[in-house]
């Protein structure tokens, strides 16, 4: 039986994963995860996500106010009101990879049937407005853009929020949006046309697949 990494050391390694993709730049990003009913780990202000160690991560209230604690990452409202809004998630993952962030700067459209591991992991990608970071109206705009069932969502200028049932199942979003998003640019780039496998195989891998693609 694999040993369970404790909370922070599952955020460790997302960070390493993250570094090692080429999805991080300077302190940019952050990561959580839920502790309690009552509290969630959160990353600190101004830290490198691929060189996280245990004393990088502050214990927040999930009832807190913006702002609080200080110590925590200036997205810390937006993972807070995502936990409020969504019992079911466990982690909660803000990133800003290269071919992501490109299409959240634009009005591309990113169909989500090109191949069957969009289909599974993104389902209905959602896309907030751009709203300035750290502020209450992004992270109520964000709970209220992923709503009961979606996982993933777009932020105009600024890069995704993703999240998941574990550390690993919001990271595993994260990397299948920039797949999707560099095949779409590099297709775009080509003058390539892109086919999905349409609807109805969408619907039957989600009927085979869905709930264990999904956590």
């Amino acid at each position: 039986m694999p040993v369970e990494l404790v909370p922070h050391q599952s955020l460790i390694t997302l960070g390493r994963l993250a570094g090692s993709r080429g999805y991080l730049w300077g302190t940019g990003g952050n990561f959580s995860v839920r502790r309690s009913e009552s509290h969630f780990l959160i990353t600190m202000r101004g830290t490198a996500l691929d060189q996280l160690d245990s004393q990088d991560f502050v214990l927040a209230p999930l009832q807190g106010g913006p702002g609080e604690p200080p110590e925590a990452s200036t997205e810390i409202q937006l993972h807070r009101r995502v936990y409020q809004a969504r019992p079911d998630v466990r982690c909660v993952v803000h990133l800003s990879p290269p071919y992501t962030t490109l299409v959240a700067c634009s009005e591309v459209d990113l169909p989500t049937d090109l191949v069957p591991e969009t289909a599974l992991y993104l389902g209905e990608i959602a896309r907030v407005p751009y709203i300035q970071p750290g502020t209450d109206e992004l992270a109520q705009a964000v709970a209220q853009a992923l709503g009961k069932d979606r996982w993933v969502v777009l932020l105009q200028n600024h890069g995704v929020v993703a999240v998941g049932e574990t550390p690993l199942d919001a990271f595993r979003r994260v990397e299948v949006l920039e797949f999707l998003c560099r095949m779409v640019v590099t297709a775009r780039c080509a003058g390539l046309v892109l086919h999905g496998i349409g609807a109805e195989a969408v619907a039957a891998l989600r009927r085979s697949y869905g709930a264990k693609a999904r956590g």
